[in-house]
């Protein structure tokens, strides 16, 4: 499932996918016109309508996004939306408003024009974010909160910085977190899953 993707981004929330989707709704209707300019459907697991192999550049193209709950985190639920930043600032405010857990990895190829490795922690507590990216010809490194006890410091101080946070660590991270996106279980669900997409702006 993964090899298949040039630039992979979602977020996995520890929250039952029925109360995710009740809250979800109830947020929308705040700093949308939810539901008129909106549709949610019942639907199967079919990842490339949302995107592939990339999500698509920028902001500017209306939201389409799927929520499941993984057959192998059973009680957590999986954010999959077509923005490269993942919607980064909805999975923030989600996580404040809720008090949930939410986790948030960005996983590209190294053959890609500008890579971006991305891991991202969040909770009451701690907002711990770890980012490894090419900008034009050259890599950065960025990275700030509270070391997480899973974590391997010594990958930061690698003299390359496209070595400090390569995907596979990305993974393990992911895994040590509760989520193993490499089993095909995670791409897998026993119970309804929904698609929300916005029809047009506000």
């Amino acid at each position: 499932m993964l090899l298949n993707y040039k630039y992979l981004v979602l977020t996995c929330i520890d929250e039952d996918i029925t109360t995710f989707k009740n809250n979800i709704v109830g947020l929308l209707s705040e700093i949308t016109q939810f539901p008129r300019n909106w549709t949610v459907e019942e639907t199967g697991l079919i990842f490339k309508e949302i995107y592939f192999p990339s999500p698509p550049s920028g902001g500017s193209h209306l939201m389409n996004f799927l929520i499941w709950e993984p057959l192998n985190a059973k009680g957590t639920t999986v954010f999959y939306i077509n923005y490269e930043d993942g919607w980064a600032s909805f999975v923030e405010l989600y996580s404040k408003k809720f008090s949930k857990k939410c986790i948030q990895v960005g996983i590209s190829g190294r053959e890609i024009k500008y890579p971006m490795f991305k891991f991202s922690y969040i909770t009451n507590n701690n907002h711990r974010i770890i980012i490894c990216y090419k900008d034009n010809d050259k890599w950065e490194f960025f990275q700030k909160g509270e070391l997480l006890p899973f974590e391997n410091e010594s990958y930061y101080l690698k003299y390359k910085i496209k070595d400090r946070l390569p995907g596979e660590l990305v993974i393990k991270y992911l895994k040590e977190s509760g989520w193993d996106i490499q089993e095909n279980t995670f791409w897998q669900t026993t119970k309804s899953a929904y698609n929300f997409k916005r029809l047009q702006w506000d």
